[in-house]
């Protein structure tokens, strides 16, 4: 923009109640049925081999600036970006992929952390989408190779449970009660922050009709929740 002088003054930058909230929702590769009884050296049937072997491990820069937060995981997060992304929508993005399984997760991540980040922080929510369908034992498979990944990568990583929206399914309830006490004292042992949702998403009026996804009041409070744990992770 021209000025006085012969000076060009550069556009003011938006503010951050003009800056668009980010929930980028990416496409699932079509896969066949997973395979629950490879060897724990062996690749998974169209999904990540092991990490030592192929698949990227995360970087990130030593240099200090700004953290970013990026929230990836399963369809469990659709409609939260309000909440989470609101107090900062430069630095705060979340990830929706329908349909992601851990390990699609495990693909995905790569791609969303650049190396020139600075001490990051990454929340993922995923395993609502698969626990139905696939045995516990092969979730926490892909769990570790999930954190082989990011493992030493200088993020700051937290894990939150599988949430309890299985309505009258006794099997999945069993199955996710199973896999979120697993999970929690990997986080533990692994040095990985563990986020447990706890019972709060089998409340009246939290979810949606089938009892499978959460309503929008249980979406906002979810948001919520998220955004709440992402503030006491940064200070």
């Amino acid at each position: 923009m021209p000025a006085r002088g012969g000076k060009r003054i550069a556009p003011r930058p938006p503010s951050p109640a003009q800056l668009p909230l980010s929930n980028r929702y990416g496409a699932l590769e079509c896969e066949g049925p997973a395979t629950e009884d490879v060897g724990e050296g062996e690749a998974l049937s169209g999904g990540l081999p092991r990490t030592s072997q192929s698949a990227p491990r995360i970087t990130t820069a030593l240099a200090k600036k700004k953290r970013r937060v990026i929230v990836i995981g399963d369809s469990f997060l659709r409609g939260t970006e309000g909440p989470i992304c609101r107090p900062d929508p430069s630095h705060r993005e979340v990830c929706c992929l329908p349909g992601a399984r851990v390990r699609d997760v495990a693909k995905k991540l790569p791609g969303l952390v650049p190396p020139s980040d600075y001490y990051p922080l990454s929340v993922m929510q995923v395993g609502g989408d698969e626990i139905a369908e696939r045995s516990p034992k092969a979730i926490k498979r892909d769990f570790r190779t999930l954190g082989q990944l990011v493992e030493g990568s200088g993020a700051q990583v937290v894990f939150s449970s599988i949430p309890s929206v299985a309505g009258n399914s006794t099997e999945r309830g069993r199955k996710t009660h199973l896999v979120n006490r697993w999970l929690r004292d990997w986080c533990h042992q692994s040095n990985f922050g563990f986020f447990d949702h706890g019972e709060v998403d089998t409340a009246p009026g939290l979810l949606a009709t089938g009892g499978s996804q959460l309503s929008q009041r249980g979406k906002r409070i979810l948001g919520h929740e998220l955004a709440g744990l992402i503030e006491r992770a940064l200070n």
